[in-house]
């Protein structure tokens, strides 16, 4: 959206000055001193759209911070074939986006005894793998817990 922003104020500043000088070359040169603060005034009316819609996105998004509906079915898919390599429970899933950057959250309530530090390394780099692809910086954590209280809601 910048690169248009850019380009229609690029496009305003070169008409503007063909218009400065035509006019400093007619009758209308006295008129000509007001082509700069006119042309302010419009570049400003013809960008504000862009601006607000860009504010009401990062508002959204700070206010929300859900990822895509299509980004999340890929954590939930990435999670949900954890559990079904490694023989887990059914995943709690919990993630957020801001910006570029995607935190995720992947518990497992496993039962006491079970599982080692290597083995929940093996599910996490299982989960980090199939999200790593993603256009986001990924910021993943993977737990194993047998305390549900631990990783509830």
């Amino acid at each position: 959206m910048s690169w248009r922003a850019g380009a229609l104020l690029s496009l305003m500043v070169a008409v503007g000055g063909v218009v400065a000088v035509v006019m400093r070359r007619s009758e209308a040169e006295s008129a000509a001193a007001y082509v700069d603060p006119v042309l302010v005034l419009i570049a400003s009316a013809a960008i504000a759209p862009m601006a607000i819609s860009l504010l009401r996105q990062g508002l959204r998004e700070l206010m929300e911070a859900a990822p895509p509906a299509e980004l999340r079915a890929t954590i939930e898919a990435a999670a949900a074939a954890a559990a079904s390599e490694y023989d887990l429970p059914d995943p709690i899933v919990r993630a957020t986006r801001l910006g570029r950057r995607l935190y995720v959250e992947v518990d497992f309530l496993v039962q006491p005894g079970v599982w080692r530090v290597e083995d929940e390394d093996r599910v996490r780099r299982f989960v980090v793998d199939r999200l790593e692809s993603s256009d986001y910086q990924l910021w993943a954590t993977v737990e194993l817990s047998t305390d549900p209280t631990l990783i509830e809601d």
